[in-house]
This record gives structure tokens, sequence and C-alpha cells, in this order.
């Protein structure tokens, strides 16, 4: 993966646009010759997310991270839930109805 290279212009142009609509997502360019004609799409902490076309829009770019970013939530979410769910089953509580 690249290191985030803010000298190409396209990727400052790309950039500056995904922060006009408010994305936190950032595009690199790649080095991988099997994806010349892809960007690297990043999260806000610059850690690679997928290879977006070259020709898409920053538009597309956001619209694909906010996608991104609900799934993850949902996902996060989804694994707190069990997470309790198997506390509680651990400990009893989801069985034994209180008597206070």
């Amino acid at each position: 993966m690249s290191d985030f290279p803010a000298d190409d212009p396209l990727v400052q142009r790309f950039n500056a646009r995904l922060a006009e609509l408010n994305s936190p997502a950032r595009v690199a360019l790649t080095h991988l010759l099997s994806h010349a004609d892809m960007l690297e799409l990043r999260d806000d902490e610059q850690n690679f997310l997928e290879f977006i076309p070259a020709t898409a829009t920053p538009e597309m770019a956001a619209i694909a991270f906010r996608l991104y970013a609900r799934g993850l939530n949902r996902g996060v979410r989804s694994g707190e839930e069990a997470a309790w769910a198997k506390l509680r089953f651990l400990i009893g509580a989801a069985a034994a109805p209180s008597h206070f």
C-alpha cells in the first residue's frame, strides 16, 4: 500500500472534495501494479479499506465510506450485545429472577 502521497494532483483534488463533503474518508495512490487503475480508500486513521476505481467520483467514495462505517458500527453493536448476553448467562442473571 502507499504511504498516503499528498503531492499527487488527483489525490489532492479528490481528498479536498471529500473534505468539502464532510467525509472522513481519504484516498491514496497504490503501488500495486495489479491495481494501477485504482485508488486506495482510507479511513480517518489512514487505514486501508478497499480499492476503488480511479474514475470514481468523490461523492461515490464518500457513500462507500458511509456504508462501510454503518456496517462497522452495526457489527460492533452486535458483538457488544452478544458479549453482554453471554455475561448475563454466565453469572446467571438471565435465568434467575430477582426477589428484591
